[in-house]
């Protein structure tokens, strides 16, 4: 795995600007669940950033469907931005499995 530098953590993949349109389900901490049209904004091979308004905790699992897909892809919340922050209404996502569901490919 790559090691952190001076500049801060290296990443383990390029990451992408995009603006993709997608579905994202899930079951909150209080048990309600939500199903919201929303964006991924940044993708890389093993993730992406999606903007959403639902309060999800780190760890948690959420699913993602591409507008226009009939695939979806199971992914685990890495990251919430918390309010007051540049992160605000933004999660981080990792795929629990690696995957092409946004139709952004990365070199090997």
């Amino acid at each position: 795995m790559p090691t952190p530098t001076s500049q801060g953590p290296v990443r383990r993949s390029r990451r992408v600007q995009v603006r993709i349109p997608i579905t994202l389900t899930g079951t909150l901490a209080d048990g309600k669940t939500f199903n919201e049209e929303t964006f991924v904004v940044t993708v890389s091979k093993f993730g992406g950033k999606i903007k959403t308004a639902q309060p999800l905790t780190a760890g948690s699992r959420v699913k993602i469907q591409p507008k226009g897909k009939k695939e979806s892809d199971l992914v685990r919340v890495a990251w919430v931005g918390h309010a007051g922050t540049s992160r605000a209404g933004e999660i981080g996502i990792e795929y629990t499995k690696l995957s092409n569901i946004l139709g952004v490919t990365f070199p090997e």
